[in-house]
């Protein structure tokens, strides 16, 4: 069976809820949707605006599957590992930014794989329904779900290059609010440059955008929040941004 959200989303509700297994067979279901029990569909032209909280009764993952995957969906699970590597420490960070992604060795990446899925499995046991911790594993998604929604009225882009996309401006953001080191900023924003290139914003997007990310589920009361890092492993939940913020990071993510 492939990996489909919107099938454990029915299993979750059909008859108030039957057992499933999941078997991802892409590397973004493998790091991420498979695991930790959210379900979430697309409404309304935004991002995960219906779901649940229902874990699998098991997974089963076999990294022989990514042999079969194109480079775009190789790329787009890899950015949830990139995420995983940043919220975990400078080793595993180092690693994922020195990995030669466009040749990929499997057999390293399956014990990366394996890496990058017990940093998901070890936070979502500590806080399972995202009232604390788990909202380390929303780097990069605030940005990252408004340009996936902005992307869904044009050219929709895969949900990795979104994520991609949004490290590279909560990077910045966490360099001027937080002191994330600039060279560690910039060697991510550097490979992810050369790997999933950039997406055509323009400054006449910027309130669209803005708009979009006051849907994000994380926000109360109307603010924008966000998870910014200190430093690698070192996480700031529930952190904020002014507009005028925001906007220079969205010129930063242009103009780089």
């Amino acid at each position: 069976m492939v990996y489909r959200p919107w099938r454990v989303l029915l299993a979750s509700t059909f008859k108030r809820g039957i057992d499933f297994i999941n078997i991802p067979t892409t590397l973004l279901a493998m790091v991420d949707a498979s695991v930790g029990g959210k379900t979430g569909m697309n409404f309304n032209g935004l991002k995960n605006e219906v779901g649940v909280f229902n874990d699998s009764k098991f997974v089963i993952l076999d990294t022989e599957f990514l042999k079969t995957l194109d480079s775009e969906n190789i790329l787009s699970g890899y950015a949830e590992m990139l995420k995983h590597g940043l919220i975990s420490n400078d080793k595993m960070w180092a690693q994922l930014v020195n990995f030669e992604i466009s040749n990929p060795d499997f057999g390293l990446l399956q014990t990366m794989v394996a890496d990058s899925v017990a940093v998901k499995k070890n936070i979502v046991k500590k806080d399972p329904y995202e009232k604390g911790i788990r909202k380390a594993l929303n780097l990069g998604h605030t940005f990252g779900h408004a340009f996936e929604s902005w992307s869904l009225k044009r050219k929709p882009i895969l949900h990795g290059y979104a994520v991609a996309y949004g490290l590279i401006c909560e990077l910045y953001l966490s360099s001027i609010k937080a002191g994330f080191p600039t060279d560690k900023m910039r060697q991510t924003v550097n490979f992810i440059r050369e790997n999933y290139g950039t997406l055509g914003i323009t400054c006449d997007d910027y309130d669209e955008l803005i708009e979009l990310m006051t849907h994000d589920k994380k926000n109360k009361a109307g603010i924008i929040n966000f998870t910014l890092l200190e430093s690698v492993g070192k996480i700031k939940i529930n952190q904020t941004a002014t507009i005028e913020e925001i906007k220079e990071t969205l010129d930063f993510f242009r103009e780089g």
